[in-house]
């Protein structure tokens, strides 16, 4: 009989140091000694179960040929691990030419309904072996990360030392995320500019050209500021910190988050209007009334705009009024400059803008919130912490597990920020330290904002001052955070100078 002989390993280590001289050196032996006559030997370093492989594909075509009629393999897990729409193509193929399986000591015939019966039993068993193998492989890794320890492939700003057990920067491209976030953080420029200006200097590590994607998975990963973060497919997340050296602080980090939330409002509009952004652009605003997000609509024209804040529709609320907020920002702009420069003349001053906030009231209320988030946190913890346990007695799906504990980190994270905000401030009230300081100190960087900026630099300022805002009829709440301590500035909103106005609202 003429044979082929298939040979297949799944990794390079392998290849080098393991199975592939066996498997040749015992199938070559077996088919002298049946007297067969090897055609060809072919070989692959590739998974079993993907059908599109080098080596397999050329056996198929000497198949098709009809060259051979048996294809010798050491077990027949080494020819398939595949699912079963790939497993019936390849059978049908053998079975089409009259080629056997054979491995040492036994022969398939696939035209045989009993072997082949067999025969799909050894690939269902080898795929669940594969399974099974996979499964060990991320228990593996993911016990590696709970004990601090990295895998996988890092961004290519590092490298892996395998003498020392880390990951270490690579000098020849640590420069790239300082560069990127200056750009996008202090001169404001966006992503696809910075990959034309990267383009300008040189190609990335692997010689493809910069793109938006590449500088937006810059911006967003956690690795650069030393996390190593991954969700596995039982629905666990592990995360371990300082496992890169950092390039970037969590801080800087979560700036360019909340850059990236404001820019998905400001790159809706032109560039002429880009060069004037409004003072309020910049800081995210909702409406104190319903919760939801105010837009900053645009009435009138492009050269005579006036801007208002506004819903993008009516909503009715539970006492069955509606919540139809529209006011215009003349109202504020004017009260907003007023209060930066009376704060900074006079820190006496600040006080019309802002609650007392230091007597033993207040201490008390803390003290109380306190103790109810400390519970909160724990029930959240403690729910975290059931969740695996529900996955594994098959009581919640996976998708559901992942859903769910991603709702319950994200209303833990608030919760402790804000927790941590009330321990800042309670340390500053026990200090007899005013919040009138912190402000005055917080507002002392917008010297000269009213004369001195352009308006985009303006409400760059605003923003980074007081990214999110609340907005009621009759007042605006600028929300700011120094030194940890929230602290609040409320702008009085001032009458309409156009109550009778109506025109069409173009959003941008």
């Amino acid at each position: 009989m003429k044979c082929a002989i298939y040979k297949r390993v799944s990794t390079k280590l392998q290849e080098t140091k393991f199975s592939l001289g066996a498997q040749t050196t015992e199938l070559r032996k077996y088919a002298l000694s049946q007297g067969w006559k090897i055609i060809d030997e072919f070989i692959d370093v590739d998974t079993g179960g993907k059908l599109d492989k080098k080596g397999l594909n050329a056996l198929l075509d000497v198949v098709e040929e009809g060259r051979i009629d048996v294809v010798l393999v050491v077990e027949q897990d080494r020819l398939s691990r595949l699912d079963t729409i790939a497993w019936e193509y390849l059978k049908d193929t053998l079975r089409e030419n009259k080629v056997k399986i054979a491995e040492p000591g036994h022969i398939v015939d696939l035209a045989n309904e009993d072997e082949e019966f067999i025969s799909d039993i050894k690939n269902l068993i080898a795929r669940r072996q594969k399974k099974s193998v996979v499964r060990s492989m991320m228990r593996g890794k993911r016990q590696r990360m709970r004990e601090g320890k990295g895998w996988g492939k890092a961004p290519f700003e590092y490298y892996y030392d395998k003498r020392e057990g880390a990951y270490k920067l690579d000098d020849n491209w640590s420069w790239v995320i300082p560069f990127i976030d200056d750009l996008y953080l202090n001169k404001q420029i966006g992503m696809v500019t910075i990959a034309n200006m990267l383009n300008g200097i040189c190609k990335t590590p692997t010689g493809n050209l910069w793109n938006e994607h590449l500088i937006c998975t810059r911006l967003t990963t956690k690795a650069y500021h030393g996390v190593m973060e991954k969700t596995f497919a039982t629905g666990e997340t592990i995360k371990v910190e300082d496992m890169y050296p950092a390039l970037r602080t969590k801080e800087t980090w979560e700036k360019l988050q909340e850059e990236r939330i404001k820019r998905g409002e400001q790159y809706k509009a032109t560039s002429r209007q880009r060069d004037n952004l409004h003072i309020l652009r910049r800081t995210i605003i909702t409406c104190g009334e319903c919760g939801r997000k105010i837009h900053l609509a645009m009435h009138g024209t492009r050269e005579t705009p006036r801007y208002y804040l506004k819903h993008g529709r009516k909503l009715k609320l539970k006492d069955e009024t509606i919540c139809d907020i529209s006011i215009n920002t003349v109202r504020i702009e004017g009260n907003i400059i007023k209060a930066i420069k009376d704060i900074l003349t006079n820190k006496d001053l600040a006080k019309n803008y802002m609650d007392a906030g230091n007597d033993k009231s207040e201490i008390n209320f803390i003290q109380k919130q306190l103790v109810k988030n400390e519970k909160t946190i724990n029930s959240m913890q403690s729910k975290l912490d059931k969740l695996l346990d529900l996955l594994l007695d098959g009581r919640l799906k996976k998708e559901a597990l992942i859903k769910k504990q991603t709702e319950i980190e994200d209303e833990l994270a608030v919760i402790t920020k804000q927790n941590d905000q009330q321990k800042a401030k309670l340390e500053m009230l026990k200090k007899s330290e005013s919040s009138h300081d912190y402000i005055y100190e917080l507002l002392e960087i917008a010297e000269g904002f009213e004369t001195e900026l352009t308006p985009a630099e303006r409400a760059q300022v605003m923003g980074n001052l007081f990214p999110k805002a609340i907005i009621y009829k009759d007042y605006l709440l600028l929300k700011a955070e120094f030194k940890g301590v929230p602290l609040d500035l409320k702008i009085p909103v001032a009458e309409d100078p156009y109550p009778q106005h109506f025109t069409k609202v173009n959003k941008i």
